[in-house]
């Protein structure tokens, strides 16, 4: 071989060499590009899951607050409306009470609660105390039980009370208290 064959044959072979060593090198490089990218990626896929989740937290913090303002608000809607209707419900009781006060069955009911209070007494004394609104059937009453009745300086709105004093009784059977009794359950 001469040395003109011999320096081609070298020269293949060198560029052979080169040529794998050079596919070698961009393999790895492809290879190094691949896995960096890939880290990349997984990096970017992160953040991005890590600010959805930031952003569905304060999508959530807001959506709790509006709701927990709109429950607020319903709830004094629904207190209001309440109000409004334990007004009117007391207003037309006692409406119906006055009515109630100017019939004969009243007069039944004061006689009753007059005996009763006398049955509780007994022997004892007692005070018993009929409305200033009922003044005018005092003696009617006094009559029709044989009890002393005293008119009351304040108005209870109907009914009866009595005081036994020497046992610290307070019997009330008045629709003032009845009434106020009533209003805690509503």
């Amino acid at each position: 071989m001469q040395i003109d064959e011999k320096l081609e044959v070298f020269r293949n072979f060198t560029i052979d060499v080169a040529r794998e060593e050079s596919q070698k090198l961009i393999a790895e490089y492809e290879d190094s590009c691949s896995r960096e990218i890939e880290a990349f990626r997984q990096h970017k896929l992160e953040e991005l899951e890590h600010k959805i989740r930031i952003e569905e937290h304060n999508i959530r913090r807001q959506m709790n607050s509006r709701v927990s303002r709109e429950m607020l608000r319903q709830k004094r809607l629904l207190d209001e409306c309440k109000r409004m209707w334990r007004e009117k419900l007391l207003d037309e009781v006692r409406r119906l009470l006055a009515e109630y006060q100017q019939t004969d069955k009243y007069q039944e009911y004061l006689i009753a609660k007059i005996k009763m209070a006398m049955e509780v007494a007994g022997e004892e004394e007692a005070v018993i105390y009929i409305n200033p609104s009922d003044a005018g059937r005092k003696a009617e009453l006094e009559a029709l039980t044989g009890a002393a009745l005293t008119v009351s300086s304040f108005d209870f709105g109907g009914g009866v009370r009595a005081v036994i004093r020497s046992r610290n009784i307070l019997i009330d059977e008045s629709f003032v208290t009845k009434l106020e009794q009533e209003e805690t359950y509503l």
